[in-house]
């Protein structure tokens, strides 16, 4: 019996000394190493925060003295490894401690920011917590109440440690943004909430007496006033009295350090002392207290392991929630998910003696900060809720607005009141768009809704009408060919999404240069082009406005950067909504090209109602060509000398059966003026070539033929008829007496004129090139702007009212000159 029972006490005093070496040889110099990494951390924030002489030679010293520790470190810890997890432990720290030159390279160099260089020193001040841990592990009853408390004191060093780095680097400007304030608030509960729960009794009597004056302090006060000022403040600004924390935390951080060193030292003392207590009874203990020793023995230890076993999992179950719940919980909400608040609190039994009342308490205070942080998710929801009704409401007195605009617009005439309304309809349009970001950026869809689908090109020159600089965009059309329509569901969508990428490409390039719009069919859809010729965007830029593009986030401020795009973050919400791709891309001028890839799904194709009805009317104008001439044709004077010039025929020559006209003179058959190759001849609008009549053949004038449209080709033999009946027209006319009264009748197809029609001889050359142009580009824009169609409608309906008027031959001729002559200026 007492063969065993000295043999328990030998191992037990062996295993004493094993511990208390592990402590002195790795415990004591990973706690340097960790402490020398914490200054590091502060003053590399510090110097990051505000380059000068005094932050970098701060630095230089504190480098010197953790590579010294690190020296120490490697030098001794390998003695007190012992076991496989130690081992793994060490391991870990040492991969870390290798990259620290690199690290500190990056640092200098400026390739890493402080929150990449503030990741490192926590993680690797982590790794060297872990192995303190380790290394203090007991299986003393007597002692594991104080490395409890000691691993504890580390624990509440490091969150205070990582306020104080936090803290440092944003006081040098004087502000701290929201995520900032965010991890501030983190440690501060965690270190709080391990303060509280810290038991100074199971410490060693000096460094509890310490411990006790340190809190006491007016340094300690001052540190947990500002604490309590940063975390409440809601605004970036810090408070006046973070002044004073480089001072109070100074002092504060390096007492608890020390505290830490001495406290780990004292176990490891202990154990070392109770090691050789041990040896000290095996020589002078009596067989009675041996055997008494072996009696207790039992029990004791089997109380000592269950109470140790259950404060090392009610130490697990602090740093998972302090550690991974809390967090977890907070990126969640976050993210706008909806969570239950119950699955990241600790369930379980729970005894009824003081450690699960301790156990209690701290459940407590977990339901309580989680309840907290759920109810002031909500109410941000609520917020954000109010707001889009806010904005939903404006948005329908816009729509009235706009309603009530295009009403006015309806009623009016005057082209002066319609200039003001037309810039007022275009303010609110722009309004409109502008409101609808806002409910955008606030997670809701847009209100504005399409059923029927909506030609590509009505898109795109809707997308123009959005924007405030729109004259100096142009826009291309599809090639001739099927019509391409967008469907009605995401018509709104892909406008506004158009829309802010235009109003970038005119706000970002100069005022002289154009903005192009084009569309492109391609095999996975159809593909949008903006592109503008300004200045472009750095890569690094484009870069980053490429992957907000395609991988929108929520919206937050230090997500989109300190200059935040707005318009981009948009783009990325309207295009995700419809799985369209959006990239910027270099243009070949140097500015910047957006390419919106709209899928097939959205797509639809069908033939082009307006290219039916212009061949349909084409044919009908070529069948009607062949019918004799229902009016006859007006007189114009010939320029002298001029080649080609003419005079149509009189109203003698007009064939027999018409009105006012004289029978056996031939005629030419008349060709549509649609297909007459009018090249070098002036184009005459209103009244100026209705042909004259008498009043009788007036009075009995057929009714005027439907206006038929333009066909797409062109008849080539159709100016050769053409001329031969000006010549024809023009040689009887030469007999008419000129002062014969003539009067006006309609004629079937309406004339038409184009600018210039009236300019000397020596500027129709010019007009007639001007002209050409203008066909060119239309061919290469694949038809007319949204301007020159709307010149062309004005000119065909005051045609139409010009030539309802019948007036004498003197008074129509003046008044068509002078009225040609008006039009071709303007």
């Amino acid at each position: 019996m007492w063969g065993y029972t000295a043999t328990g006490l030998v191992d037990e005093q062996i295993e004493l000394r094993d511990e208390a070496e592990r402590i002195t040889s790795a415990g004591q110099p990973a706690h340097d190493v960790l402490s020398r990494l914490q200054d590091e951390r502060r003053l590399t924030a510090a110097w990051q925060a505000a380059r000068t002489s005094a932050a970098r030679a701060a630095l230089d010293s504190a480098r010197s003295r953790t590579d010294i520790a690190v020296e120490e470190f490697r030098r001794t810890s390998p003695a007190g490894l012992d076991t496989t997890p130690l081992k793994n432990r060490a391991g870990e720290l040492n991969k870390a401690l290798d990259t620290l030159s690199e690290r500190r390279t990056a640092i200098d160099d400026r390739t890493i920011g402080g929150d990449d260089a503030f990741a490192y020193f926590t993680d690797t001040v982590a790794d060297a917590t872990e192995l303190i841990t380790a290394t203090t592990r007991t299986d003393d009853g007597s002692a594991a109440h104080a490395v409890a408390a000691t691993v504890s004191l580390v624990h509440l060093t490091e969150m205070l440690s990582r306020e104080d780095a936090t803290l440092t680097g944003a006081l040098p400007s004087g502000r701290v943004d929201d995520a900032a304030r965010a991890r501030f608030g983190q440690y501060l509960a965690v270190q709080r909430a391990v303060g509280a729960h810290l038991s100074t009794g199971d410490l060693p009597t000096s460094q509890a007496a310490a411990y006790a004056r340190l809190t006491d302090s007016a340094r300690w006060t001052s540190l947990a006033s500002i604490e309590d000022a940063v975390a409440g403040n809601r605004g970036t600004q810090l408070p006046k009295s973070a002044a004073a924390w480089p001072e109070a935390a100074d002092t504060v951080v390096d007492g608890l350090q020390k505290l830490n060193s001495d406290s780990l030292a004292h176990v490891a003392g202990t154990g070392t002392e109770q090691a050789d207590d041990l040896v000290l009874g095996l020589v002078l203990g009596s067989l009675g207290t041996l055997a008494g020793l072996a009696i207790a023995a039992i029990p004791a230890w089997r109380v000592r392991r269950s109470v140790i076993d259950r404060l090392a999992r009610l130490h697990e179950k602090t740093e998972d929630l302090a550690g991974t719940r809390l967090p977890e919980l907070l990126s969640r909400l976050e993210r706008g998910e909806r969570v239950d608040t119950a699955e990241f609190l600790p369930h379980g039994p729970r005894a009824a003696d003081e450690l699960g009342r301790l156990e209690a308490a701290i459940e407590q205070m977990a339901r309580v900060a989680v309840e907290t942080v759920a109810h002031q998710s909500l109410g941000r929801e609520g917020t954000e809720k109010v707001f889009a009704q806010l904005i939903r409401r404006t948005q329908i007195l816009i729509h009235r607005l706009i309603s009530l605009l295009d009403d006015l617009e309806r009623k009016h005439e005057d082209s002066d009141l319609l200039k003001d309304i037309f810039k007022v309809d275009h303010l609110a349009t722009r309004v409109r768009r502008h409101s609808e970001n806002l409910v955008i950026l606030g997670g809701s869809p847009p209100t504005r809704r399409m059923t029927a689908p909506v030609s590509i090109t009505d898109v795109m020159r809707s997308a123009v009408a959005e924007t405030e600089q729109y004259t100096r965009v142009k826009v291309k059309n599809l090639a001739p060919g099927r019509q391409v329509s967008l469907a009605g569901r995401a018509v709104a969508d892909v406008t506004h999404l158009l829309a802010e990428l235009i109003e970038n490409g005119t706000s970002f390039s100069p005022p002289d240069t154009q903005v192009f719009v084009s569309a492109t069919k391609v095999a996975r859809g159809l593909a949008l082009h903006v592109e503008d010729h300004g200045l472009g965007m750095p890569e690094e830029h484009r870069a980053r406005a490429n992957h907000l593009l395609a991988h929108p986030p929520k919206l937050d401020m230090m997500t989109l950067g300190e200059d935040p795009r707005l318009g981009h973050f948009v783009v990325a919400r309207l295009a995700e909504r419809h799985r369209i791709k959006v990239e910027l891309r270099e243009s070949v001028y140097g500015g910047t090209m957006a390419i919106v890839l709209v899928p097939t799904a959205l797509l639809e194709e069908h033939d082009s109602p307006v290219l039916q009805q212009l061949k349909t009317a084409a044919s009908a104008v070529e069948r009607s060509s062949f019918a004799p001439p229902a009016v006859e044709p007006a007189t114009f004077p010939s320029t002298a000398g001029e080649p080609g010039a003419f005079e149509p025929a009189a109203a003698e020559t007009a064939p027999a059966g018409m009105a006012g006209g004289a029978t056996g003179t031939p005629q030419p058959q008349p060709q549509s003026p649609l297909r007459i190759d009018q090249h070098g001849y002036p184009e005459y609008g209103g009244a100026g070539l209705l042909p004259p009549t008498s009043a009788h053949s007036a009075a009995q004038s057929p009714m005027p033929t439907p206006w038929s449209p333009p066909q797409e080709h062109p008849d080539p033999e159709a100016g050769q008829s053409l001329a031969a009946a000006y010549e024809e027209s023009g040689a009887a006319g030469d007999e008419r007496a000129p002062d014969q009264p003539r009067t006006l009748t309609t004629p079937r197809i309406l004339p038409q004129r184009t600018k210039g029609a009236s300019l000397a001889q020596q500027l129709r050359k010019e007009a007639a090139q001007a002209q050409a142009e203008e066909r060119d580009d239309e061919e290469e824009t694949g038809g007319l702007s949204p301007g020159e169609s709307a010149r062309t409608m004005m000119a065909i309906q005051q045609g139409m009212k010009r030539a309802r008027i019948t007036e004498t031959d003197k008074s129509a001729g003046a008044d068509g000159q002078a009225d040609s002559y008006d039009r071709g200026a303007n």
